[in-house]
């Protein structure tokens, strides 16, 4: 009797630690895609078990049926989390971008945006091992690695362990292009020594980074995907989308993104305030089919640019209101039909070439951001002294070359 009753007592607490633990229980099938969040909690958990974690994350931090890391995490017995930094937009994806007690799970939320970018000793004193998980779009003015890259610093300096888990590229993730960063013009939107379109998951590009920046110094670790290959596009891993900041409405918003948000540095429009920033630009003083006619002579492939009206709205960032709010633009719709032709970067130039060639009114702004998006003034000065595009790619084509050489030996997938 007694020995029955043993065995039932037996059953039922492996029951219960089964249930504990639901996210490292599960073995995926031989074929079976899984990110490197969920790779982290079903094959390689034994490298956090009994760890006290930071977790540098955001809302775009989830499993593939969009269970966000924090919770599936917590969940695992013999694991403590102990904080979360958040980078640029918050760790909500809410533009919070400061200090506070996340009311959902209590955890102290440590901003890593604006005056303080990187994780302090007193920060890290009570933690063991760091885990970053969070979506990019794979363009070097995309700040979310550049946080990435201070919490690798950060490690280095502490002693401490960090893990990557590893996401896919939006964008095709054989594609790289454009100017190579030059020092004097690093910034918070490019520090990195990175074409504008790198082509590397954030795995990878740790693993760049460990070795150029550190010597390989960061007790470094990345939790690969499974099942994961370059050739295949974003959309056909149909993971749940969460927006990885709060102008990347869709994945094709992440795909133009490399190349409009040049924009960013003009008085023309890149969308933001519309239902596709991005994708949508133009300006009260554009000509929506002259536009359109101009880039259409480009010849590119993989893409449809389409005449649109659009009114920017201040509602989605009423701090921070986009170009021409309430006002009546005039511009492109920019369709990419095609990701594996589609060329962001020269789409973006070819861009910012047409509108000042076309518009009187089209102008740079002030301080020359676009210097600190492009990684270099040589863009800013070829465009005003109108060069062409096959100029200007000529321009940067030889270190982009010797970028791709180095690229190669970092390469996961």
């Amino acid at each position: 009797m007694k020995r029955n009753i043993f065995i039932v007592i037996l059953i039922f607490s492996l029951f219960l630690f089964t249930c504990e633990n639901q996210y490292t229980s599960a073995q995926p099938e031989s074929d079976d895609f899984m990110l490197g969040n969920e790779t982290l909690l079903n094959i390689n958990v034994d490298w956090i078990s009994g760890s006290r974690l930071a977790l540098i994350t955001n809302n775009s931090g989830v499993l593939s049926d969009g269970t966000m890391l924090i919770d599936a995490i917590s969940s695992v017995q013999g694991i403590e989390v102990v904080k979360v930094f958040s980078p640029e937009h918050g760790f909500r994806g809410d533009d919070r971008n400061d200090d506070y007690i996340d009311e959902k799970t209590g955890l102290r939320i440590v901003t890593l945006y604006g005056n303080k970018k990187k994780p302090t000793q007193s920060d890290l004193s009570n933690v063991d091992i760091l885990i970053y998980d969070i979506q990019d779009v794979g363009a070097r003015f995309y700040t979310y690695i550049n946080t990435m890259f201070y919490c690798i610093e950060a490690a280095v300096e502490n002693n401490k362990e960090i893990i990557i888990c590893d996401r896919p590229v939006i964008p095709d993730a054989n594609y790289i292009d454009g100017f190579m960063l030059e020092p004097e013009y690093s910034s918070f939107v490019g520090m990195l020594k990175l074409p504008e379109v790198y082509g590397m998951t954030c795995g990878e590009l740790a693993l760049y980074i460990n070795d150029i920046y550190f010597e390989g110094q960061a007790n470094l670790r990345v939790s690969e995907m499974l099942n994961y290959s370059r050739e295949m596009s974003y959309e056909s891993l149909k993971l749940t989308w969460i927006k990885p900041s709060p102008n990347i409405y869709y994945p094709s918003s992440a795909v133009t993104y490399g190349g409009t948000c040049l924009l960013e540095g003009t008085n023309f429009s890149e969308g933001r305030g519309t239902d596709k920033p991005f994708e949508y630009v133009g300006a009260p003083w554009c000509n929506g089919d002259e536009l359109k006619a101009e880039l259409d002579n480009f010849g590119f492939q993989g893409v449809e640019f389409e005449a649109i009206t659009f009114f920017p709205s201040s509602i989605t960032s009423p701090s921070n209101p986009p170009k021409y709010v309430g006002e009546r633009c005039e511009g492109v719709f920019i369709n990419v039909t095609n990701q594996k032709l589609f060329e962001p970067v020269k789409t973006g130039i070819a861009l910012l070439i047409s509108v000042a060639k076309l518009y009187p009114e089209f102008s740079f702004t002030k301080k020359n951001f676009i210097d600190k998006l492009a990684g270099t003034d040589k863009l800013r000065l070829m465009i005003s002294a109108g060069f062409t595009l096959d100029e200007i790619v000529a321009a940067y084509e030889q270190e982009l070359n010797r970028f791709k050489k180095i690229r190669n030996g970092y390469l996961k997938y």
